[in-house]
C-alpha cells in the first residue's frame, strides 16, 4: 500500500510540473506573439544564421494604407506627404539570440542592390528592438539585400532577394 501510495504521489508531482510547463511555454508564445505583432511592416523574409533568427520587414512610406502602428512609427523621422521621397521604403531586421531573447545591442549593416547592380550601403539604427534604415527602391525589379550584423565580436552574414511588382 505503500508503495502504491508512494507511486501516485511521484505521478502527482510529475503531472503538476508537466501541467506547469505547458502553461509557461504557451505564455512564452503568446508574449512572442505579441511582440511580433509590434513590428514595423510586413515580413518579407526569415532566416535562422549561426542560431539566431533574423526576421526582415518591409513598408512602403509612401504608401496612405499604412495602419495607425506603422504611421505613428514614421511620421516622427520622415514626410508621409512627400511622394517623392529619396529613400521611401523602411527595411528592418528583428533579431532573437538561441535563448529567445531579442537582440538590442549591436551593428546592421545593409547593402541592398538592384537587377542593374547598383549597390546602396546603409547602416542600421536601433528602433522597436529591431534595427531599421531607408533605402531606395523605386524601380521593379529584384533586390538582393545582403545583412552583415556585429555583436561584440560575433559577425552574421546573411543574404536574400526580395522583389518590388
Amino acid at each position: 500500500m505503500k508503495k502504491m501510495m508512494t507511486s501516485l504521489m511521484s505521478v502527482l508531482v510529475l503531472s503538476v510540473f508537466f501541467t506547469a510547463s505547458v502553461f509557461a511555454a504557451g505564455r512564452s508564445m503568446q508574449e512572442h506573439d505579441m511582440k511580433e505583432s509590434d513590428r514595423i511592416g510586413g515580413l518579407i523574409h526569415e532566416s535562422i544564421v549561426d542560431g539566431y533568427m533574423l526576421s526582415y520587414y518591409f513598408m512602403d512610406l509612401r504608401d496612405k494604407k499604412t495602419d495607425d502602428k506603422d504611421k505613428a512609427a514614421t511620421d516622427a523621422s520622415h514626410n508621409m506627404a512627400d511622394k517623392e521621397m529619396d529613400k521611401p521604403h523602411h527595411l528592418m531586421v528583428y533579431i532573437i539570440d538561441k535563448n529567445y531573447t531579442p537582440v538590442l545591442k549591436g551593428k546592421v549593416g545593409f547593402m541592398i542592390k538592384n537587377t542593374q547592380g547598383t549597390a546602396q550601403k546603409e547602416m542600421g539604427m536601433f528602433m522597436s528592438e529591431g534595427f531599421g534604415t531607408t533605402a531606395d527602391m523605386k524601380r521593379k525589379g529584384v533586390y538582393s539585400i545582403t545583412t552583415k550584423i556585429v555583436l561584440g565580436d560575433k559577425k552574421i552574414m546573411d543574404k536574400f532577394d526580395y522583389e518590388i511588382k
